[in-house]
């Protein structure tokens, strides 16, 4: 079987199937997991699927945005590790940014015995979650809420963030990161406020839990080059490791 033909046939198993493992179309086509994985590599560069770990899946153009009670039950326990090991980067007086994931939410909840810090936030419930906490401010950026995801977007919340806010570190998350897109949202509402919070902080600090390895979205966010800390819940394949090495980005696991 030729190259092109064989692509072919795992397009035609991905969309049939929604997704494909190496090790199985290594052993369908009598050929290496090397050879698989160049292919499958092709078929992302052409916008049929993502990789991810040990295969591949549809990519997701659907542009859905879950509700924030939909998404607090996705992965919780790992986001909770993920928060707590966020929690522990930040000092004493120090002002940060936190977006509107629910990652950065239950990272505010191990935040709240530090003293003096600040906090910038266009997420409701991170501010009501810090509210009796007398020795963190909290400040929202204001705007337009939006109620699927209880957040404050649009153009008065980005230009309140560039022009009055500068954060020792931001911490935040988004719907998906690949090897080839890098960061992506599915609202590019968020996606603005995510990228006025980076330009104006000096430290930028991930938190991807496994469900978004891979995973593809409309909105572009950032670069591996724009992050200075990856932390996630699984162990990064050699792949993944090398490209954040390459960017100079420090990687924890939880």
């Amino acid at each position: 079987m030729l190259a092109v033909e064989r692509r072919n046939a795992i397009e035609q198993i991905i969309n049939e199937n929604g997704s494909v493992m190496v090790t199985e179309l290594a052993k369908r086509f009598e050929v290496t997991s090397e050879t698989i994985r160049a292919d499958l590599l092709k078929l992302e560069r052409q916008g049929v699927l993502v990789r991810t770990y040990g295969g591949a899946t549809l990519v997701d153009n659907s542009g859905n945005e879950l509700a924030i009670a939909e998404r607090d039950i996705i992965n919780y326990e790992e986001k909770q590790r993920i928060g707590k090991r966020a929690a522990k980067m930040v000092r004493d007086g120090e002002t940060i940014f936190l977006d509107a994931s629910t990652s950065a939410w239950h990272m505010a909840r191990y935040i709240k015995d530090k003293r003096g810090i600040t906090v910038i936030t266009n997420a409701s419930k991170i501010a009501y979650e810090l509210s009796e906490c007398a020795d963190i401010h909290v400040v929202q950026t204001g705007g337009e809420l939006n109620p699927k995801n209880m957040s404050y977007v649009g153009r008065i919340a980005e230009k309140t963030i560039r022009e009055h806010y500068f954060a020792d570190k931001m911490f935040f998350s988004c719907k998906g990161v690949t090897l080839l897109r890098g960061l992506v949202d599915s609202s590019a509402d968020e996606a603005e406020i995510k990228k006025a919070m980076l330009k104006n902080s000096e430290a930028v600090i991930f938190l991807c839990d496994h469900n978004k390895m891979g995973t593809l979205a409309v909105s572009g966010v950032a670069d591996f080059e724009d992050l200075d800390c990856f932390i996630t819940d699984v162990n990064l394949s050699e792949e993944w490791t090398e490209r954040l090495n390459k960017a100079e980005v420090r990687i924890i696991t939880v």
